[in-house]
């Protein structure tokens, strides 16, 4: 009877362990299925739009019909430097663009540079350096032989500015390449 008992109680020790490993795995499996897991798509084939690049195409904007006249007019006169006003009006504060360009009349490929700059002014008390300031492109590499390029040219002119005129220049180099010299006319707002 001892036997029995004993063989009993090992079988229900061995059925309820049984049991409650049983109830973790389903714990264990009830918990896993909250989780989605999903497998990549696999995109490889001709529908496929990742295996070609994309081609970003950006629209260049329209030339100004102002830099427009002036590359015309620097090919038919064959100028090697322009500007598409050599006289100019400016309030206080305010700032007006304009246009430049230039011709390559060497016999080669060549870089230049322009620097613009305002040296003297009629009243006195002006300060050209520092009242009228430019915003310019610098410098210009590779310009074949006979092809023209047109730049903006900003003209920012500070609160500090005595109306008054100013003598300004632009010189293009290297090697003093063209100079031209342009007036701008400061007058309170």
């Amino acid at each position: 009877m001892k036997k029995i008992i004993f063989l009993t109680l090992v079988l229900s020790l061995f059925l309820v362990s049984g049991c409650a490993e049983q109830t973790e795995n389903e714990e264990d499996s009830s918990e896993s299925a909250d989780v989605d897991v999903q497998e990549p798509e696999d995109n490889t084939g001709e529908d496929s739009d990742l295996t070609e690049p994309i081609e970003v195409v950006e629209e260049e904007e329209p030339e100004p019909a102002e830099a427009n006249e002036l590359r015309e007019k620097i090919a038919d006169r064959k100028n090697k430097f322009a500007m598409t006003t050599s006289s100019l009006t400016i309030e206080r504060r305010n700032q007006e663009t304009l246009f430049f360009g230039l011709m390559n009349q060497k016999d080669e490929v060549s870089d230049f540079t322009f620097e613009f700059s305002c040296y003297q002014a009629m009243h006195s008390a002006a300060k050209p350096e520092t009242d009228i300031i430019f915003e310019y492109t610098e410098k210009i590499e590779n310009l074949e032989k006979g092809n023209i390029e047109v730049f903006p040219l900003t003209i920012n002119v500070t609160g500090d500015a005595l109306p008054t005129q100013y003598k300004c220049r632009a010189f293009i180099g290297p090697e003093n390449y063209a100079t031209m010299a342009f007036g701008i006319t400061v007058v309170n707002p």
